[in-house]
């Protein structure tokens, strides 16, 4: 699935996202004790920006059904220009899904 991230602001509190779900055959997936990260880059070859995981605790499962997560709000101190993303989760057996990706615009600051 592809999903381009609204713009956000360098320096500004971003306000995350609330809730982000998974569906395959029309079930939702349990997130319990899953590995969910996400890797912002300006290009596929380029250095990692920006991780958002559950190891660094900046997305966190949504209980008790643990069939959704929330990225939590934080500042945005990455240079502005335009991320590329994907949504992957690994589950406590080792297997791997990248879910959803997309891109997402960072604009510059004027106050500073």
């Amino acid at each position: 699935m592809i999903y381009n991230i609204p713009p956000a602001r360098r320096g500004d509190t971003w306000d995350g996202i609330n809730s982000i779900g998974v569906k395959v055959s029309g079930l939702a997936i349990n997130f319990t004790d899953c590995e969910v990260a996400m890797q912002f880059r300006e290009s596929v070859d380029a250095p990692v920006a920006l991780t958002l995981s559950t190891s660094n605790s900046s997305i966190q499962v949504i209980t008790p059904a643990a069939t959704a997560v929330r990225v939590l709000p934080f500042v945005v101190d990455i240079p502005y220009g335009k991320y590329y993303y994907d949504f992957q989760v690994t589950t406590p057996a080792g297997y791997i899904k990248t879910y959803m990706a997309g891109y997402w615009p960072i604009v510059s600051d004027i106050t500073v």
